[in-house]
């Protein structure tokens, strides 16, 4: 038997964690959902044998790559397994290559969906603005290019595409207001947004109904809204059982929110052995952690690293693998990765991965001179403010205490681990 497997069982039954008395998770609601099997990806399959055969009859027919691509973005999204996200980004090219004018946008708009999700942020751009240019319809690839824009940090320019082409009607524009509020810090207007957008969803389009609850759900936890976050996971879950990502949701309500690390761990387990994604192992080292169960923990994180970092994956994890190679001492690791980072997308985010990695080799000072030109009054995201409240601590700076009482107050999105240190921190 696998020894991670018998190190999880025996967490199972022997958490010491008790339930806090305001719970919100019940097994009783999501028990049945864990029984279910992975999404039934035979339609999908099916889909993918056609346009094969489509592609084998006319070698250059371009529709059949784009309809093949979108079948492999399908299969990743249902199996979590990175070969079909690559697959459909090689199926796009060709489709790119054999089209000539406006022909080429609907190709153009797929690459730059895939190189978002490939963390290739750069090309995403690239792609949509391309595509912009090909079009008097401007709307579609000005909101890719949005999306990319925000994630290379350029939130001037994705604010002006946002004041520039608004269409408070649209679903799709009310999402990526909803994302610009997020950052800006306005939760409550990022929440009323989504909310917009998701009342405009008609019955039929069920897909765009399951990401937008799901997303208020993480949203409503932010807020401190944990039962209404709990609630949406469990819509979601009625409407479509094999939505997993609302799992992962009820999970952490039931580990950060409720103290039951049992459950968590029941549930994430189930997930793990579901996905081909490597995700679930750091949530679980996080609970071993917790619960004492070091041995575990770093068997898991092990896991992680093997897996993360295979070619296959590009820099989708490279946040992830920064913290665990600090926290390993292998700073040259962390180094290599945090300057890629910051060379793409020169984010307050990325700025903070440097500048972490320095504060952890003991450059403190060269740490703060970072934090204070780049990052400072420049983001609001939980795991930035700690960070800046750790490095600032150690450096006997007011602000440190400041940054930690603000990262507290995020504590149910920090987790219990991170929480806990924070409150040790303001102790000394």
């Amino acid at each position: 038997m696998n020894k991670l497997f018998i190190c999880l069982t025996i967490l199972i039954i022997g958490c010491t964690q008790q339930p806090k008395k305001d719970v919100v998770s019940i097994q009783a609601d999501y028990q049945r959902y864990l029984q279910k099997e992975s999404k039934d990806t035979t339609p999908i399959l099916k889909k993918v044998d056609l346009w094969k055969k489509k592609i084998d009859q006319q070698p250059k027919g371009f529709t059949f790559y784009e309809k093949l691509g979108s079948s492999y973005n399908e299969l990743f999204e249902a199996t979590g397994n990175v070969y079909y996200l690559n697959q459909a980004d090689s199926c796009y090219k060709i489709s790119n290559r054999l089209t000539q004018g406006r022909w080429k946008i609907p190709s153009l708009l797929g690459l730059s969906s895939l190189a978002i999700k490939k963390h290739d942020f750069e090309s995403a751009a690239q792609f949509a603005v391309q595509a912009r240019e090909l079009t008097s319809e401007k709307f579609g690839p000005l909101l890719m290019q949005f999306d990319a824009e925000m994630e290379l940090g350029n939130y001037q320019m994705a604010g002006s595409i946002l004041k520039e082409n608004k269409r408070m009607d649209s679903f799709d524009y009310l999402v990526r207001l909803s994302k610009y509020k997020d950052y800006e810090g306005d939760l409550d207007s990022a929440i009323y947004y989504m909310e917009e957008a998701h009342s405009l969803i008609k019955r039929h389009q069920k897909e765009r109904l399951l990401w937008a609850s799901a997303n208020l759900g993480d949203m409503y936890g932010h807020a401190g809204r944990v039962k209404d976050s709990y609630g949406k996971y469990l819509e979601v879950l009625e409407l479509d059982p094999t939505y997993d990502y609302a799992l992962k949701g009820i999970a952490w309500v039931a580990y950060s929110h409720d103290g039951k690390a049992a459950d968590a761990i029941n549930i994430l387990e189930t997930l793990r052995k579901k996905s081909a994604m490597p995700d679930y192992h750091l949530l679980l080292a996080d609970i071993c952690t917790q619960e004492g169960f070091e041995d575990a923990a770093m068997r898991l994180k092990t896991e992680f690293i093997r897996e993360a970092t295979k070619p296959k994956y590009g820099g989708m994890y490279n946040k992830y693998l920064i913290e665990l190679y600090n926290d390993r001492g292998q700073f040259d690791k962390a180094m290599a990765l945090a300057e890629e980072e910051l060379n793409n997308r020169p984010t307050p985010a990325a700025y903070d991965w440097l500048a972490w990695t320095m504060y952890n080799q003991g450059m403190t000072e060269e740490a703060i001179e970072i934090y204070e030109d780049n990052i400072k009054g420049k983001t609001f995201e939980p795991d930035v403010i700690y960070h800046m409240g750790v490095v600032y601590h150690a450096s006997n700076r007011v602000e440190g205490e400041e940054f930690l009482k603000e990262s507290l107050e995020a504590g149910y999105e920090l987790g219990p681990l991170v929480t806990e240190e924070i409150k040790g921190l303001l102790k000394s």
